[in-house]
């Protein structure tokens, strides 16, 4: 062999061991209930997350972001992750036809870890692995939902009769407090608000992206459903598909951001009521009691559908294991 066909053939070699390699790595793609840019600490959190799987996964596997609503609408994006039209979603409870056990997410009382110890988070697997989905966990804790308005919010009274923006997981809660809800999707919140279709609109602190600040000037400080209702979900079939290193890394790398989501939740939290406040918006709170009582409708609420979908012993079990009083 002379050195021409030596070294071509180190060349095939190369080219071919390269190859391989790069057909053995696995790509995960991943949509988002809102743009994957946004400023939200759930997004800030979960793009931490992938971060760590695809350093860890050193080249085997890599999440990419393909987008966010303008890939699937985000009712759509959990079927779509089923269907395999998708690997992995950055989604909420949207999805509660389908899994109403979700629905108890945003009331939980204890820590990421605690939900993994006890079980609850195998009860929220083992709802979703019956549609194709594997859990792989929440991407925010300690957060919650806060009501921004036209008018000021000091009360519990200055709830009744407000038309406020809602969806099919609001609407008892809202109702409770003598509220009008109005059905309205996220993007909608701006004009519904511009226009006084609605004078209020739940949504978690991030919304000066949203331009909210715009058209309101209120917010109430006091959040209820405070362990927020964000969740990773997985194509079931493709996460039990990769070798067992693999999907170690995936739940490795959910543990340890697990650990991290308070900080950096708090962090973004505090930097955003801060830029909404330096913007003119003004922050105000109920009387003590009335907000313990404001938390406990929100609550209870949730509750209350979930007896009504999955019965009184299923909710009962939930309850046992995310309350603490």
């Amino acid at each position: 062999m002379n050195a021409l066909t030596k070294t071509l053939a180190a060349a095939a070699m190369l080219l071919g061991s390269t190859a391989i390699a790069q057909a053995q790595e696995v790509v995960l793609k991943a949509v988002t209930y809102v743009h994957p840019t946004k400023v939200e600490d759930a997004v800030a959190i979960f793009n931490a997350w992938i971060d760590r799987v695809n350093e860890k996964a050193e080249g085997r596997m890599k999440i990419e972001v393909i987008g966010g609503p303008e890939v699937f609408p985000v009712n759509d994006q959990v079927k779509a992750v089923s269907r395999g039209l998708a690997d992995i979603t950055l989604t909420f409870t949207s999805h509660a036809p389908m899994v109403p056990e979700i629905n108890s997410i945003g009331v939980s009382q204890i820590t990421p870890a605690e939900e993994r110890e006890n079980g609850y988070l195998q009860l929220l697997d083992e709802a979703h692995n019956k549609i194709g989905i594997k859990v792989i966990g929440r991407t925010a804790t300690d957060s919650g939902f806060y009501i921004f308005s036209k008018e000021p919010i000091d009360s519990l009274s200055d709830f009744q009769n407000v038309k406020i923006r809602s969806h099919s997981g609001y609407d008892d809660f809202f109702r409770a407090l003598g509220a009008n809800p109005i059905g309205m999707a996220i993007s909608e919140i701006y004009g519904g608000l511009e226009r006084s279709v609605v004078t209020a609109a739940p949504y978690n602190m991030f919304v000066y992206d949203l331009g909210i600040h715009e058209v309101v000037k209120y917010a109430l400080a006091d959040s209820f459903w405070p362990s927020h209702t964000t969740v990773t979900l997985m194509n079931l079939k493709k996460f039990e598909g990769l070798d067992p290193e693999l999907q170690q890394i995936l739940i490795d790398s959910q543990i340890e951001i697990e650990a991290e989501m308070e900080q950096i939740g708090g962090e973004m939290i505090a930097a955003e009521r801060k830029r909404l406040e330096e913007a003119g918006m003004t922050f105000t709170n109920l009387p003590p009691e009335e907000a313990v009582e404001f938390r406990r409708l929100a609550a209870e609420s949730r509750f209350d559908v979930l007896e009504e979908e999955i019965g009184p012993e299923r909710t009962a079990q939930i309850r046992e294991l995310i309350t603490r009083d």
